[in-house]
């Protein structure tokens, strides 16, 4: 499994998840990013979480999503009004998006092989300066979502 199957295993399964669980299209971008060159710094507050894996190769992936794009894929998956949704919901999102792309993206690079996943936890914005390896972004009409790959082994 090289860098860039994953990379683009994980592009797929980010279109794939956001359009079917969330009703929101993605466009990858074709430059290559790290995370230190990405910036959401515009896009005002932003949200992270991170989960491990483990099997044929192990590490982590992160999810980077501004805070005004998980509100509204918060009202697609949960059906509800911004007006009543709360931190814990957004923080539910944010977990369960990451999950799934992430199960979704090791069921497709090899299905004879087993992959764990572990809980997935959110993580401060000031540690998202600390997060190494790979990353690609996709675009959406209402912001960027950074997704970054970090290979322990």
């Amino acid at each position: 499994m090289t860098m860039a199957n994953l990379m683009n295993q994980i592009v797929i399964s980010i279109s794939e998840v956001m359009e079917t669980m969330f009703y929101i299209p993605v466009e990858p971008r074709e430059e290559e990013t790290t995370v230190s060159d990405f910036s959401l710094s515009d896009e005002g507050d932003i949200q992270v979480a991170t989960i491990t894996f483990h099997g044929g190769f192990s590490g982590f992936i992160s999810l980077i999503i501004p805070e005004n794009l998980l509100t509204m894929m918060t009202e697609n998956f949960m059906g509800e009004d911004r007006d009543n949704l709360t931190y814990e919901h957004l923080e539910g999102t944010l977990k369960e998006a990451l999950n799934m792309v992430a199960g979704n993206t090791f069921s497709k690079i090899d299905n004879q092989k087993s992959f764990g996943l572990g809980v997935p936890q959110i993580i401060s914005k000031t540690a998202v300066n600390k997060i190494s390896g790979k990353m690609v972004v996709v675009d959406t009409m209402d912001g960027p979502i950074g997704i970054a790959v970090h290979l322990t082994k």
